[in-house]
């Protein structure tokens, strides 16, 4: 990884590509995750492969290159949340269908009210206890690199995911019952 980062200090394309692979689906998740709405992730994705390119001059190889793209893509998630350009959709039924990867529909359909349903208790956690669980769940990142992305205490981040988790399984079980 090391030597494909400086391949594309020096604007190897080809390695950028190469060094990316491993994270798209991840970093899409995410970026879906947050956004909803496959466009506005789409846009988000793009915007972050922007970033991390610009930003290779800046990359500390100190650090895991995965917590550092997964920060370059919470900060343009965050920048665009606080432009208020980011709209919150939910992705129609027949769209979730059709992505279902050839499951029949009954399949997708349970699915896609499962995926509503925890996305439901995601969207009903703080602000703070979202970003955790959200960046715990799609970045890989350690809780030591969340609190550190997010400039708060390793207790405090643990205590927002213990929350979350918590909250999420209490509405889950109460669908279920």
């Amino acid at each position: 990884e090391k030597e494909l980062i400086n391949k594309c200090r020096a604007g190897d394309t080809g390695a950028f590509a190469e060094t990316i692979q491993p994270y798209k689906r991840q970093l899409f998740s995410y970026l879906f995750r947050l956004s909803r709405n496959k466009m506005t992730a789409e846009d988000l994705f793009q915007e972050t492969l922007i970033r991390v390119w610009n930003g290779f001059k800046t990359y500390n190889e100190q650090n895991k290159f995965s917590s550092w793209l997964f920060s370059i893509a919470h900060n343009v998630a965050i920048d665009m949340l606080r432009s208020s350009s980011l709209k919150v959709v939910s992705q129609p039924l027949e769209t979730a269908i059709r992505d279902s990867n050839g499951d029949d529909p009954h399949n997708a359909f349970i699915k896609k009210e499962t995926t509503d349903l925890v996305m439901s208790a995601v969207n009903e956690l703080s602000e703070k206890q979202k970003e955790v669980f959200l960046l715990r769940q799609h970045s890989g990142m350690t809780f030591k690199e969340i609190a550190r992305e997010t400039n708060q205490p390793l207790n405090t981040v643990l205590g927002h995911m213990h929350y979350a988790v918590t909250k999420i399984r209490k509405k889950m079980s109460k669908e279920y019952e």
